[in-house]
């Protein structure tokens, strides 16, 4: 007799290689039912040597941690598995970093797994990546998941539940209910642990997994099912939505640094899904704990920009966000003291033939996409050379990268087609730049001769044609200028 807990997991695993040389996994166990079910069928489907078994104590519950621990030892020597307990002092690091214990103990254990899949590697002398992290989470947890994110007042992605695997990461019993991997584990008569702290009402999560699902369970019995079919459509809905913010970015959004600035006008004519959609993930990317923004502090940062120019908003984790009359700027805590910042940042220079480039390497050139475009530009290295002739600059590579001066200037498309030349300090106002911005802005210069204003515009002077012989790339580092997307 196949049981479904089984049928799930075969199903989840038929892309990996179970063949001896085949994919290696980290595999987290407590004791608990889900994590016991979960090693017995990784040892059914892989060989022995692809599987090492990792205990992680939190030293919460003394001895009776200690007793989890010998339990998974034993399993694992008498089926033959590599097995290694880890003791971490949850409750202190929670302390030391203001987190509940649950919390501390969620990133302690995935910090510990994935040392051990990279030390694994290097022992393998394989690629980044190669060794898994398989977890026992299961279709309760997803709804438990889905439900506490509701009550917390979560946005979409918060409700699309629980990832069935990301990166290394994989999930193979997340389908899989709490009573399938019972039953699995009746049929072999294997028995489990049960952690006492898993009844502590007092604990969120508890209460919506001990009370609140069961009693939705009579009303509806497949109601954890139907939640997490809820959460997984909305996961598609979800992804769908993120392709659009990300054409919403490229259209509204500039980095500088520690600053986001967003373009009113642009941010208005957004439906509101997408342009909170947009916020959440600005706010988020600036914050050590995702968990910690909202949708309240969205909805907060949209109250500003539908009201007057010169409102403020504090945020967690010193995060502000203030509006003017044609921009948000959103500022992560220390961004005012980039204004003092004398080192430029760092960028690196590749200089290339434009004859040994293809059709496609020179269209993408021409007329990028994306975010990162402004932040990667292409010029005519032959038209820099030229110029450093006539500003006087003797030295290679005849540009630099420093903040504005007097008597800078940019050359310029004219509306009659031809090209003009215009002062940096015009071209900045007519963006409605404050002289706060002005003064933080970086360019890259050859004498006074703008090349680049950094995030925003390059010189027509030296933008790359059909008689470009020599091409140079400059790429700011991500460290300036761009967020994690």
């Amino acid at each position: 007799m196949r049981f479904k807990a089984e049928r799930i997991f075969d199903e989840y695993m038929g892309s990996f290689d179970c063949s001896g040389n085949g994919d290696r996994f980290i595999v987290g166990v407590s004791g608990g039912a889900d994590s016991v079910c979960l090693l017995f069928l990784m040892k059914e489907y892989f060989p022995a040597k692809n599987i090492r078994i990792i205990h992680v104590n939190h030293m919460i519950r003394g001895a009776e941690a200690d007793e989890d621990a010998g339990f998974v030892e034993d399993i694992c020597k008498k089926e033959g598995l590599f097995f290694k307990e880890v003791k971490k002092d949850v409750p202190s690091y929670a302390r030391e970093n203001g987190l509940s214990e649950e919390e501390a103990g969620r990133l302690i254990r995935y910090g510990i797994f994935e040392d051990e899949a990279l030390e694994w590697e290097k022992e393998l002398k394989d690629s980044a990546g190669s060794v898994h992290i398989a977890v026992a989470h299961h279709l309760e947890d997803d709804a438990e998941t889905f439900l506490f994110n509701l009550f917390r007042g979560s946005g979409i992605a918060g409700l699309s539940g629980i990832n069935g695997g990301r990166e290394r990461i994989v999930r193979p019993l997340l389908k899989a209910s709490r009573e399938d991997i019972e039953e699995y584990l009746r049929g072999k008569g294997q028995i489990f642990k049960t952690d006492r702290t898993n009844s502590d009402l007092s604990i969120s999560r508890n209460r919506i997994r001990n009370v609140i699902i069961p009693e939705a369970s009579k009303i509806c019995p497949a109601s954890a099912l139907h939640i997490s079919r809820a959460s997984e459509k909305l996961k598609a809905i979800s992804d769908y939505l993120n392709i659009r913010v990300n054409e919403a970015v490229k259209e509204t959004v500039s980095f500088e640094g520690s600053r986001v600035r967003i373009g009113r006008k642009q941010l208005e004519g957004l439906h509101d899904v997408i342009s909170s959609m947009l916020i959440l993930r600005v706010l988020t990317d600036m914050t050590p704990m995702k968990k910690d923004i909202g949708e309240v502090h969205v909805n907060e940062v949209m109250d500003l920009v539908k009201g007057p120019a010169g409102r403020h908003a504090d945020l967690p984790y010193g995060i502000k966000a203030d509006v003017t009359h044609d921009y948000l700027i959103i500022k992560a805590e220390g961004a005012d003291d980039i204004k003092a910042r004398e080192e430029p940042p760092s960028y690196t220079a590749e200089y290339m033939k434009a004859y040994d480039m293809t059709d496609e390497e020179k269209k993408e050139i021409i007329k990028p996409s994306g975010p990162a475009c402004d932040y990667t530009k292409y010029f005519d290295y032959d038209k820099i050379t030229i110029i450093a002739g006539n500003e006087h600059v003797e030295e290679a590579p005849f540009f630099e990268i420093r903040h504005r001066k007097k008597g800078d200037h940019l050359t310029v498309k004219k509306a009659d087609g031809g090209m003009g030349r215009k002062s940096l300090s015009d071209y900045l106002t007519d963006l409605k730049l404050s002289s706060e911005e002005k003064d933080r802005l970086w360019v890259f210069a050859t004498g006074s001769e703008i090349l680049w204003v950094v995030g925003y515009r390059m010189s027509e002077s030296v933008k790359i044609d059909e008689g470009t012989v020599t091409i140079c790339r400059i790429k700011m580092e991500d460290t300036y200028g761009k967020l994690s997307y």
